[in-house]
């Protein structure tokens, strides 16, 4: 003999809810993240084919110092003159090539500005060189 009896109800647990919630905070990351287009910069490194090199076939050095002080001949050149001494030293050459030597304490912001003016005067071939510090 059974004295209390229990009914036996079907739950049902509503999700329509939940679901708004969840779509709810995928927009709002949606929206509070930050899309960037970061834009890449294509360098090609120097062949190495030729060990025969003339005169006019050298790349022009441009040394970065950690501080952002720009040398071309271990002469010192502001960024604003740098595209018109470039254009000076290439004038005549049918191949153009510009090596980068900086070494790893170089700010980034002064490199992608060098690298930016290189590529302002239609130079493609770049190459960048990298100094560990002893």
């Amino acid at each position: 003999m059974q004295l209390f009896t229990k009914e036996k109800k079907n739950i049902e647990i509503n999700v329509a809810p939940l679901i708004d919630i969840v779509f709810l905070l995928l927009i709002f990351f949606m929206l509070a993240s930050e899309f960037t287009d970061f834009k890449t910069i294509d360098m090609v490194s120097p062949n190495q084919k030729n060990t025969e090199t003339n005169k006019s076939d050298l790349p022009i050095i441009i040394e970065l110092s950690e501080n952002g002080i720009i040398n071309i001949n271990s002469k010192e050149v502001k960024l604003n003159e740098l595209s018109e001494i470039i254009n000076e030293k290439l004038n005549n050459k049918k191949d153009n090539k510009v090596v980068v030597s900086t070494p790893t304490e170089t700010k980034v912001n002064v490199l992608i500005k060098v690298v930016d003016t290189i590529r302002k005067l239609g130079i493609e071939n770049i190459a960048l060189i990298t100094k560990e510090k002893i």
